[in-house]
């Protein structure tokens, strides 16, 4: 059982690093800090949708990876 454990730490800890990565590339499209929209050829027209698909994935990403700590 104390493999059990560690893997779920090691994943719940990944998945919150991936969900705050997400996060935090949702603010830098949206404030365009460092022309960074520019730099990945983000259309105006679709900024939206990706702003939200990445902001629940995130958000989820985050919940989820919350919840496997929170279980250890």
């Amino acid at each position: 059982m104390k493999v059990k454990r560690i893997v779920t730490v090691i994943v719940g800890l990944a998945q919150g690093a991936i969900g705050i990565v997400a996060l935090f590339l949702v603010g830098l499209l949206y404030l365009n800090l460092l022309d960074f929209q520019t730099m990945l050829s983000v259309s105006t027209e679709l900024l939206p949708l990706s702003l939200l698909v990445l902001s629940v994935f995130g958000f989820f990403s985050v919940v989820s990876g919350l919840f496997l700590l929170r279980e250890h």
